[in-house]
């Protein structure tokens, strides 16, 4: 016996949470008509409750539901599959826009072709019944080749920045075209301007990318895996930072207990990838995140709030 949790449909954050519902919903269909319709007849109801019931059923068993939903999971899975790409901690800049590039590519294809839920569930409603629960016939809300387009258009906008894209992209052997020939001259002009862009010799930059791509992986050069360094540190998403103080709400006091503010700081910039210390230093904006009188959920403690001080625990003064 498996049990499965059926929540509800949130926004486009919670992606992974909406898709586990909706497939929950298809899984558990008959056991759900069947709850539905019993709780319609239930003598112990009320009479409000059993119309409520008696609406769900009625809205659960129509064609048209059941055609939205295959659709609404046909999605969530691709989107599903985006978010947990994009979410990963070594995704970089050219990796997201390849992911979201193919992603938009297979909704493309899905939309003239049919999902394969919907193509399931198509198929599965046969004599008026599917999984055995009566059907009756309705016309789905979801216009479907509108439906995919709006999503594809809003991924296309949600594409990283395409002249930095642009010259990343060269450090990606992904994009190398396969011909000797074409490879020779490749992303030169490109990997100059990203050395100009972060004050490296561009000269430089050029004859060891040249090199690698000529001579081998061994062949890069100094102010080469420099770029590259840097090119992997642009972060896609916010996933890292969320993730980071996230950490500012772990309810295990025995961690949170040796959480510094500057430690803090410190630990943020680890795990985000952030620039040289020595170039930007956070720790005011967390102190004056702190003196606005943010705290944990969980922390409370009673009397006179003392004033925060560096060397006093993150616990302390965010439970103040």
């Amino acid at each position: 016996m498996q049990i499965l949790k059926i929540g509800q449909v949130f926004t486009i954050r919670w992606v992974s949470s909406s898709f586990n519902t909706v497939k929950a919903v298809l899984k558990d269909f008959p056991v759900l008509a069947h709850h539905f319709q019993s709780a319609s007849e239930d003598g112990s109801r009320s009479g409000a409750e059993k119309a409520k019931y008696t609406g769900l059923h009625k809205h659960l068993t129509s064609t048209g539901f059941l055609s939205d939903l295959a659709t609404m999971k046909d999605v969530l899975r691709e989107l599903q599959s985006l978010s947990l790409k994009l979410q990963k901690c070594d995704t970089s800049l050219v990796d997201a826009s390849r992911h979201i590039h193919q992603t938009i590519e297979v909704l493309s294809a899905m939309k003239d072709n049919g999902g394969k839920t919907e193509l399931k569930v198509t198929a599965g409603i046969t004599s008026g019944q599917f999984k055995g629960v009566d059907m009756r016939e309705t016309q789905p809300k979801i216009k479907k080749s509108q439906f995919y387009q709006s999503i594809i258009d809003n991924l296309t906008r949600r594409l990283p920045d395409s002249e930095l894209v642009t010259m990343l992209k060269p450090m990606d052997q992904h994009f190398w075209p396969k011909d000797r020939r074409e490879l020779v001259l490749f992303g030169e002009s490109e990997v100059g301007k990203f050395a100009k862009l972060l004050g490296e010799s561009a000269t430089e930059a050029v004859s060891e990318f040249r090199d690698w791509k000529l001579q081998g992986k061994e062949h890069q050069g100094k102010t080469l895996k420099r770029l590259i360094v840097a090119s992997n540190t642009v972060l896609p998403t916010s996933a890292e930072c969320e993730r980071g103080f996230s950490a500012c709400n772990d309810t295990d006091c025995k961690t949170r207990n040796r959480l510094r503010a500057r430690s803090l700081n410190a630990l943020l910039f680890v795990d985000l990838n952030g620039p040289p210390i020595n170039k930007f230093d956070p720790f005011p904006f967390i102190q004056s995140w702190i003196n606005k009188g943010h705290r944990t959920s969980t922390s409370w403690v009673p009397g006179p709030r003392p004033q925060p001080a560096e060397n006093r625990p993150l616990w302390a003064i965010l439970s103040a």
